[in-house]
This record gives structure tokens, C-alpha cells and sequence, in this order.
């Protein structure tokens, strides 16, 4: 009888580790395509870098701007931006990276 209810218990933690783990992720997603879809093409960088400062999101700008939506381990959800020669933003997607 304790060797089922210990089964029980270590597969309903095992699940709660694997939701856990999903939901992070999706809400990592879920950020990063609400903060990619209020930037508008045509617009300057400088109004999502400042967004982004503001919220506390990291970013980078080595070959365009990405910014860091974090979600579990070294999973995370990016927003990736391409800019002109002059700042302004020409194409942007989301997606999730799976480290």
C-alpha cells in the first residue's frame, strides 16, 4: 500500500515540475509576442529600447535588437527586430529558443 501512494505522490510532483515548466515558457512566449506586436514597423528602435529599459527587459544590439524574455533554465522567449541604417524598424518577429 505505501509503495502506490508513494508512486502517487512522486508522479503528481513529476507533474506539477512538467506544468510548471510549460508554463513558464508559454508565458515567456506570451510576453514576447505582446511586446513584438506594439512595435510598429517603420517606427525608431529608440521608442522599444526605452520600453524595454523601463520594464526591465534585456536586450542586445549586435545585427539588429533582440530582447530577453526569460522562462525556465536557459529556455527563453525573444522578440528579434531588424533596423535600417537609420534606427527604424523594417521586420520583428517572436519566438521561443529552447536551450
Amino acid at each position: 500500500m505505501s509503495v502506490g501512494i508513494s508512486i502517487v505522490i512522486l508522479s503528481c510532483a513529476a507533474g506539477a515540475i512538467v506544468g510548471c515548466v510549460y508554463y513558464l515558457n508559454w508565458s515567456a512566449e506570451q510576453k514576447a509576442k505582446k511586446f513584438c506586436a506594439n512595435i510598429d514597423p517603420g517606427s525608431d528602435i529608440a521608442v522599444a529600447t526605452e520600453k524595454a529599459n523601463r520594464m526591465g527587459i534585456p536586450y542586445g544590439s549586435y545585427g539588429g535588437y533582440t530582447f530577453y524574455f526569460p522562462g525556465t533554465m536557459f529556455d527563453k522567449a525573444i522578440c528579434a527586430v531588424s533596423v535600417d541604417r537609420t534606427g527604424k524598424v523594417t521586420s520583428k518577429v517572436a519566438e521561443m529558443e529552447y536551450d
